[in-house]
Formats: C-alpha cells, structure tokens, sequence
C-alpha cells in the first residue's frame, strides 16, 4: 500500500465539535483564527449576509468569488459528475482526510507553488464527515485581471506571443510530471497585470504528480479537442466568432517544445506532518 500524502509545516489542522476537520494555509491565514470561524468561510450565505460575493462562475455548479478583507477568494464546493452525481451529488466515500478530495487539491497546490508554478494559492479546505462519507470544500486565491481562454478567444484573436506562451506553460508543468486530469480551454488563464501577461492553470481537483509517460501527449490532445469542440460549438451552434485556428496550435506545440527543453530537474513533493 503506499503511503498517504501529508501535508507541509505551513499548515495549520482544526477540527470542530462536530467533526468537521479544517487545514489552513498559516501564510493566508493566522492558525490562531477559530475553526468555528474559519467554518463559516465554506458556506455562501455567510459571503451574501456580508455584501461580500463580487462574482460567480456556474459550470456544473456555482463556484463563488469573494471578497475577504480586501483580499480576492475562491470558493468551490465538490460535487460529482456523471451517473453517480444523480445518486450522491455532494458525497463521497470517506478513505481518510488525506484522500479528500479537498486536501488532496489544497497540498497539490502548494506543492506546485513552491516548485514556482503560476497556480492559485491555496488559503483552506474543509471535509465533513458523516459515517462512511463526506462532503469537501476549497478555498482558493482568486487569479486578479484573468480571463479563460475560452473567453479571450470569443473577443479577439491572440497574438503568437501568447499561443507558444500558453505551450511554453504546459510544459513546465509536465516537466515538474504534474497531471492534470481536464486540461482544457477553459482551466488556462489569461492575466494581464502591470501590462505583464501570465498564464495561469487552475482547477486540481483529482489531478496529481505522475511519471513522465504517454499521459503528457495526452494531456496535449486534450486540449487541442477542446479548442476544436468550443470552436464547432460557437460558430456553428451560436454563428459568433471563437478566434482559433489551425496555425495557433503549432504556435502552441512551438512553444510546448521549447518549454520541455529547459535543464531543470523537477522536484518530489516534501512529506512532512501538519503542524
């Protein structure tokens, strides 16, 4: 059996009366904050009393954007897809806190941070348990002055600077052997701050570190369906423009390949305890 993932020094676990157990990320927040409080955060009507929700993003579910003392949040509750959302929409089998689907994002992310990965921060996760199953949720650093590339592409054409940056981005993280399970066009964001571009990957759930293999082509083709998908979507179900093209690809692929050129050795996740 291998060993479960633990989490980093930074980290602060709070459980509740009621079994609620909470890691935070003492970085963001103070490990002297209340888990009664901090319980609070997970729920968004506490963020709509406040006046505090300054957006929403509705996929599958809503996934809420707030505002936490002037600082920029994200919150997701976890839900399951498919046949088996019919059945346990928000429940899953309870194997451990480590395995949540929650923790198990939370250290991922801060494992990628620290290799130097634009990913958000993570600021919490929660699980609740109840008999043999819990329900999770995430709080995040919100990406500032962003949009998915699925909506920069229904604006404007993207300029072959940004096609082989967006390449060059994957591959760092294939290169640091970093899965992600749905890379599409819409978990890569575009940010433009102090007239700076950066992209950004988001959205970790059930992704994890793996060994170099056919996973990272894969990976690739992924995205390339998606683009093809929302294109035939947008112009032949809607007739707008969805600026992609063939030729944006192999700017991506171009800077793909530059990308996992670079001599750097990736780094294994640090196994430490909670604090």
């Amino acid at each position: 059996m291998k060993n479960a993932p633990t989490f980093s020094a930074q980290n602060a676990r709070l459980q509740s009366a009621d079994g609620a157990v909470v890691l935070v990320n003492t970085d963001e927040i103070s490990a002297d904050t209340s888990v009664t409080t901090i319980k609070t955060w997970f729920d968004p009507a506490y963020w709509q009393q406040k006046n505090a929700v300054v957006g929403t993003s509705h996929g599958r579910n809503t996934v809420y954007f707030v505002m936490a003392n002037a600082r920029h949040w994200v919150l997701r509750h976890y839900y399951r897809g498919g046949l088996p959302g019919k059945l346990w929409k928000d429940q899953f089998l309870y194997l451990g806190e480590a395995r949540s689907r929650s923790f198990a994002e939370f250290q991922l992310l801060q494992h990628m941070r620290g290799l130097g990965l634009p990913v958000p921060t993570p600021v919490a996760a929660h699980v609740q348990r109840s008999g043999l199953y819990y329900r999770a949720d995430l709080l995040i650093e919100r990406i500032v002055n962003s949009q998915d590339l699925f909506k920069a592409l229904q604006h404007a054409e993207l300029s072959d600077a940004t096609w082989h940056r967006i390449g060059f981005t994957v591959a760092a993280f294939h290169r640091h052997h970093v899965f992600h399970s749905d890379l599409n066009c819409h978990n890569i964001l575009l940010q433009t701050q102090n007239e700076r571009e950066q992209v950004h990957l988001i959205d970790f759930d059930r992704c994890r570190i793996r060994q170099p293999g056919a996973w990272q082509q894969e990976n690739l083709q992924r995205l390339q369906r998606s683009l093809i998908k929302e294109r035939k979507t947008i112009q032949d179900e809607h007739g707008n423009a969805f600026y992609y093209h063939d030729s944006n690809w192999q700017m991506l692929l171009e800077g793909y390949r530059e990308g996992m050129s670079v001599n750097e050795i990736a780094k294994t996740p640090t196994k430490t305890g909670y604090e």
